[in-house]
């Protein structure tokens, strides 16, 4: 189904050529770490997704979309160089259907 930028992002705004979405909206992201300069873009995207996750799944499942998608797996103890014992890692699967002509979203039903 397809779903207005404000059902996932209450308080979201669109003027002047900019999306705005409150830091609020963000339950996790502390002013902190959404600072233009110091902040952390990737604690920044993080919150974005499980966001996105969160309000996609609260929805009914017929009211979700089907052309966009978004999974969260289960935790799972992170491996590899550098990392540190103990370290726990979030996976997301998103997955996007596009149009061949111009990748672009394909189109969702309308409600």
């Amino acid at each position: 189904m397809k779903i207005s930028p404000v059902q996932l992002f209450p308080g979201y705004t669109f003027e002047s050529g900019e999306i705005r979405i409150p830091i609020a909206t963000l339950s996790g992201l502390t002013a902190a770490e959404a600072n233009a300069t110091t902040g952390n873009a990737m604690e920044i995207f993080r919150q974005l997704v499980e966001h996105l996750q969160n309000q996609v799944t609260s929805l009914a499942p017929t009211a979700r979309p089907t052309k966009a998608t978004i999974t969260k797996q289960n935790l799972s103890i992170a491996s590899g160089v550098n990392v540190t014992p103990g370290t726990l890692r979030q996976a997301y699967t998103l997955t996007f259907d596009l149009q061949p002509t111009a990748l672009e979203l394909a189109a969702e039903p309308n409600l």
